[in-house]
């Protein structure tokens, strides 16, 4: 029986909640708009930034397409495909320098003449 009772007001609270929400999110839309009239026609991200909004925007999921001002869907998109692979490309010895000795060794194979 309490249960009939709490429902509709529990359900009453949530859509409050979802409206409040509603208008955070249409007065951001247009605050960005504003802010966007002021900028050059490009803004261009870095990768902590791109990071940062793919991170946010994947949590969203489609509806991420209603809220996007600063890009387009398909690069946002293409964000998150580059996101995944740097994750997946990333190996533990990438990036490590060669000894000091093999460097050596193949300068000094490259300046000797070769004997026919």
């Amino acid at each position: 029986m309490t249960a009939k009772i709490f429902h509709p007001l529990l359900a009453l609270i949530a859509s409050a909640t979802s409206n409040e929400l509603a208008k955070y999110i249409e007065f951001l839309k247009e605050e960005n708009k504003i802010l966007r009239a002021r900028l050059p026609d490009q803004i261009h991200t870095k990768p902590e930034e791109r990071s940062r909004l793919v991170k946010l925007g994947k949590a969203i999921g489609q509806a991420v397409e209603e809220l996007l001002t600063i890009v387009s869907p398909s690069t946002f998109y293409r964000w998150c495909r580059e996101d995944g692979r740097s994750k997946q490309r990333k190996s533990p010895r990438a990036g490590q320098r060669k000894s000091r000795e093999i460097r050596e060794f193949v300068v000094e194979v490259a300046r000797t003449p070769s004997v026919p």
